[in-house]
């Protein structure tokens, strides 16, 4: 079996493995795409009909690597956030003019995405995509890792400087180089639909918490939102059985007619909620980026756009750092971008946890604290600004 050669192989063509092979194609380096799913045959993978939302930050990324241009017409700016809980006093609300941006960040479509991330990558020079295509094997050799792909051509044999795991939280990468991945289960389940309401959302997004768990509204085109109710998992079978008037009774108990009644909705779509972390994300000549690493509660959506800062900061810091540009996959750099990231996981993921561990607690005491710690941030201006920096994925 011949042996083919590129500076870096990537697994997983989902946003982040293509974001990344971008990134490293323009820079010049030799890069390739190993996806399993066939996106010219239709099958969407994780690029399916979900709403996403990109943070600011996200969409400075976009900006920088010149795929903002194809995308902006498909996406919806979120221009105001309103966050309250239910059965007590205290509301935040959080404004794109304030913090003097057009936008806190953008809804789309995960299909509106991944065709347009395909499509560029497929024009970037110095990538190569295969698909239909998984990782089976990884092996050091020498300074390189070898990896065994099953194409539709039968095995083909890879050697890169550097492997990269961006193939989701059941990373095949991260199972071939023996990482151990801590797992928290939430008991609970988020369900999502589109949901259309009588008024048009006008760029509002709401956040509403309750003591079984937070719901939302994200603004798409039109009349829709994207709708988001966490269940706890003991009352997840009654919910999938609703009918849709049903459920859009129940998730109006919950949210509030927000934007008057809410009048058509989708099927649902239903998932388990897990945080997961991998605490040693590199090895010898390999890196795990976005789900393979990290995946967290979406109480703050907070996932995708972690991931995207994951590739952000590895282009920044290949461009600063003192080796050479061909040798991404050199131990001293990985280290010390692995260190990095470490942090700031450690941060976003935490704020996630707190809020969900903090608003679940079924106390009337804390409660009212809650309120009154959500009436502060609305009336502090520094303290807003600082919450509002960190969702929008900017540097406080």
């Amino acid at each position: 079996m011949a042996t083919n050669q590129t500076d870096v192989l990537i697994s997983g063509g989902g946003p982040v493995g293509l974001l990344l092979a971008i990134g490293l194609g323009q820079a010049g380096q030799q890069v390739v795409v190993a996806e399993k799913n066939a996106f010219e045959k239709g099958e969407t993978g994780s690029f399916d009909g979900r709403v996403l939302a990109l943070t600011y930050g996200s969409v400075q990324v976009l900006k920088t690597l010149n795929i903002w241009p194809d995308l902006e017409s498909m996406t919806t700016p979120i221009e105001h956030v309103h966050v309250s809980q239910k059965g007590y006093l205290g509301l935040t609300q959080l404004h794109a003019d304030e913090m003097r941006v057009p936008a806190l960040g953008y809804s789309v479509t995960a299909s509106d995405l991944g065709r347009v991330l395909w499509q560029t990558a497929q024009n970037t020079p110095n990538v190569t995509l295969l698909s239909e295509s998984g990782l089976v094997d990884l092996s050091i050799q020498g300074n390189r890792r070898r990896a065994e792909l099953n194409t539709p051509d039968g095995m083909v044999e890879y050697e890169a400087g550097l492997v990269v795991g961006a193939d989701g939280t059941e990373s095949t990468v991260r199972k071939c180089l023996d990482l151990p991945i801590e797992i928290k289960a939430y008991e609970a389940f988020g369900v999502i639909a589109k949901i259309e309401t009588e008024q048009h959302p006008n760029g509002w997004a709401f956040e509403r918490f309750t003591e079984q768990g937070p719901v939302a509204l994200l603004p798409m085109h039109g009349h829709e939102s994207k709708a988001v109710w966490v269940v706890p998992k003991d009352d997840i079978e009654r919910v999938r059985a609703l009918n849709d008037t049903d459920f859009m009774q129940a998730f109006a108990a919950r949210m509030g007619e927000r934007l008057g009644a809410f009048v058509k909705v989708s099927e649902r779509v239903a998932y388990p909620l897990t945080e997961t972390y991998v605490p040693r994300f590199y090895a010898e000549r390999a890196v795990l980026m976005g789900n393979a690493s990290h995946t967290q509660h979406p109480v703050a959506a907070q996932g995708l756009n972690l991931g995207i800062r994951d590739v952000a900061v590895f282009l920044e810091m290949m461009q600063d750092h003192d080796v050479e540009t061909t040798d991404v996959g050199d131990e001293a750099f990985l280290a010390s971008y692995a260190d990095e990231r470490a942090r700031h996981h450690e941060k976003i993921m935490g704020l996630t946890d707190g809020l969900i561990q903090l608003f679940q607690v079924e106390s009337p005491v804390v409660g009212h604290m809650r309120g009154l710690g959500l009436m502060a941030m609305n009336a502090l201006p520094g303290l807003r600004k600082r919450f509002t920096k960190m969702t929008m994925g900017v540097s406080s």
